[in-house]
């Protein structure tokens, strides 16, 4: 079971999360919350389930298995989801019909009642999946965009505006300038004096590769240099932003790598301590409901144990759903530095998926078994009848034992007969 909570890493874009997210995660039940040593009320056993597969003919066998393979594919194909034809945008029910003809829908399955009013909240932003598709990749590269910006470097934007229009990298060009004056005037005046002082070396370089001739050029340079900076002296270009000291800069980046590592030690440790937990409530879980009539041997029962464990572990790792939501939980559990609740809401929330799926996982695991056991069984009484009685080796090949069939001292032994032919006699 190890492998789920592995799946989780530290969250990358957390999302927006909101109101809808904190509904979802209501829905999860805080019953489910329990130690490692209690077990799952996964509801009543499936008839089937109850049934010792012995008592069943082969007929009835293959009917019984072919429903828990049907079954787990039903499984298997709700948890991939619908297609995007399926989820094509379609006239929304009223509630008030769908309640006319199932009045206890909602109060039966309170989850469907907050799903309801979710899609039509979710409809009227991106009313389709492709639209929703679209979204989410204009904020992963808005995020991008965000984050080279904030660091100081545009070149990458700069890139992506190139290749992607020509005509609006021109534009971008042509108003940067003007736009930098317009939000700052400061910045706009530093950026065309470096732009001056770049020159005015450039003059000053020329004029002295040129020598004696080059004279003119530098006094130039000092000209330019003396109407726009308003001074003989000449400084070199400038950063704007403070200049940052590289022992600073080098200890600020040891303290994050020791923070980021600090902070993964502990997911780490939390990620382990909860998956143990929940592999104990599910072990205990499994091995309350694996075998209700103790019809299975130790080991049989162990081997069924596992072959379940493996089966929840499969469904549960193709919900890719369920790990969108777990990975939510996750974020949150960073943010507030692994606090209980927030590890207690993930364990509930993995438990309460295991949950919806114990039931069907383990009928088909205990049948299994019990197949498996009957057959055993069968063999057994097969291997354990007793051979035909052997005739005398002599005579015209009937028996001359006494007619009782016992042999009831050494004279009642025929002639020719060996030992082990009275033993298998007797």
């Amino acid at each position: 079971m190890h492998r789920q909570f592995n799946n989780l890493m530290m969250p990358e874009d957390s999302g927006s999360g909101g109101s809808d997210e904190t509904e979802t995660f209501e829905l999860l039940n805080e019953e489910d919350i329990k130690e490692p040593d209690e077990i799952l009320e996964i509801g009543k056993t499936d008839k089937s389930i109850g049934k010792d597969i012995e008592s069943i003919d082969e007929d009835e066998d293959e009917e019984v298995k072919e429903d828990e393979d049907d079954e787990l594919k039903e499984i298997e194909e709700e948890l991939k989801g619908p297609s995007e034809e399926d989820l094509e945008l379609t006239t929304p029910v009223r509630r008030k019909e769908i309640l006319a003809k199932y009045p206890k829908l909602f109060k039966d399955f309170p989850y469907l009642e907050k799903a309801y009013y979710r899609e039509q909240q979710f409809t009227e932003l991106l009313p389709t999946i492709q639209d929703a598709k679209t979204a989410v990749e204009k904020a992963r590269v808005m995020d991008t965009f965000e984050q080279n910006i904030m660091s100081g470097d545009i070149s990458n934007v700069l890139a992506a505006a190139k290749s992607e229009s020509q005509e609006a990298f021109l534009k971008i060009a042509d108003n940067y300038l003007p736009a930098l004056k317009k939000v700052d005037q400061q910045a706009y005046y530093h950026v065309l004096g470096n732009v001056v002082k770049d020159t005015i070396i450039t003059m000053v370089k020329e004029a002295r590769n040129l020598g004696e001739q080059g004279a003119p050029l530098q006094a130039a340079a000092n000209i330019l240099n003396q109407f726009v900076f308003g001074s003989q002296n000449f400084s070199p270009p400038q950063q704007l932003s403070p200049k940052s000291n590289p022992a600073e800069k080098n200890r600020e980046d040891e303290y994050k790598r020791q923070e980021q590592s600090r902070v993964m030690g502990q997911f780490e440790n939390v990620k382990d301590e909860l998956q143990t937990k929940a592999d104990n409530v599910l072990k205990s879980t499994i091995d309350q409901h694996i075998d209700p009539r103790g019809s299975m041997t130790d080991y049989v029962k162990k081997n069924a144990t596992k072959d379940a464990k493996e089966t929840l572990e499969n469904l549960m790792s193709k919900d890719t759903r369920f790990r969108g939501l777990l990975d939510k939980l996750w974020e949150k559990a960073f943010e507030k530095n692994f606090d209980k609740e927030s590890t207690d809401r993930i364990k509930s929330a993995y438990l309460s998926k295991a949950k919806t799926l114990l039931p069907s996982v383990i009928k088909k695991a205990r049948n299994d078994a019990l197949r498996g056991l009957a057959r055993r069984n069968d063999d057994d009484i097969v291997e354990k009848e007793e051979p035909t009685p052997k005739k005398s080796p002599v005579g015209n090949g009937k028996s001359t034992t006494p007619s009782s069939g016992k042999i009831k001292s050494p004279k009642d032994i025929p002639r020719g007969m060996s030992t082990l032919d009275v033993l298998m006699k007797d």
